[in-house]
């Protein structure tokens, strides 16, 4: 009997390897969603539909210019057309193409930025995953365990910050068969529960990148959906920074 349960475990433990180390997982999600590496050098006109309950649709475009270190956000506010320009560490805006704001408007707006930045940041980083997992300051578990996620099997690695990037605690999943990444969860306080997870259906070809098409965000504590964003479309660069 002992001989033959040593070989029941010896079988599933034959079927069922370890997970690859944490770093292993996300070079291969990369290989997935980004086999050209293109994210590097990304030139890209974006547009969302972003959904949030008991509120109006909001409609945002995007331009990502990877290469030349650019980034474009314009949204339709209070019926009017508001872009926000980074050129590098630079910072410029319109109003329906005016560039001559007054102070009113930069308050009434948000044009400030510390929020241009951040909004830069919170684009460039939700919708440049798994390649963002590249970038200095991530620190990656080695240790990866299989899971399941929103009814999936999957890859759980979990990503810390080096102080000076962030303080939040990050969990991707990732598909075992293809290392497609199908979510993700962040806490501020992992003791508390809180923070959000996000599930990642569908999936759009922009310009050889494998980008997951629609996001949707949910509390930890009670599962309350917060919204969707939804990548509608894509086409080359509108206007570019030189």
């Amino acid at each position: 009997m002992i001989i033959y349960l040593s070989f029941i475990f010896a079988f599933f433990t034959f079927i069922i390897p370890a997970p690859p180390t944490g770093k292993i997982i996300i070079e291969r999600s990369i290989e997935f969603h980004d086999p050209n590496n293109t994210w590097a050098e990304l030139q890209a006109h974006l547009e969302f539909t972003e959904t949030r309950p008991g509120k109006d649709d909001k409609y945002t475009w995007v331009e990502i210019d990877n290469l030349r270190g650019n980034f474009c956000m314009m949204q339709e506010v209070k019926k009017m057309h508001v872009e926000r320009h980074i050129k590098l560490d630079s910072c410029f805006y319109n109003i329906d193409e005016y560039e001559e704001l007054t102070d009113k408007e930069f308050d009434e707006y948000k044009l400030n930025d510390k929020r241009s930045f951040f909004i830069r940041n919170y684009y460039m980083y939700l919708w440049g995953l798994p390649m963002k997992l590249n970038d200095a300051g991530t620190q990656i578990a080695k240790e990866a365990k299989r899971t399941k996620f929103d009814g999936k099997e999957a890859y759980e690695v979990k990503v810390t910050y080096e102080q000076s990037t962030g303080s939040d605690i990050w969990f991707f999943y990732f598909n075992p068969k293809n290392y497609a990444m199908i979510g993700y969860r962040f806490y501020h306080d992992l003791a508390k529960g809180d923070g959000e997870y996000i599930l990642l259906t569908g999936s759009e070809i922009v310009f050889g990148l494998n980008i997951p098409k629609t996001r949707s965000w949910y509390t930890h504590q009670d599962s309350t959906l917060l919204g969707t964003d939804i990548l509608t479309s894509f086409s080359e660069l509108k206007h570019a920074h030189y």
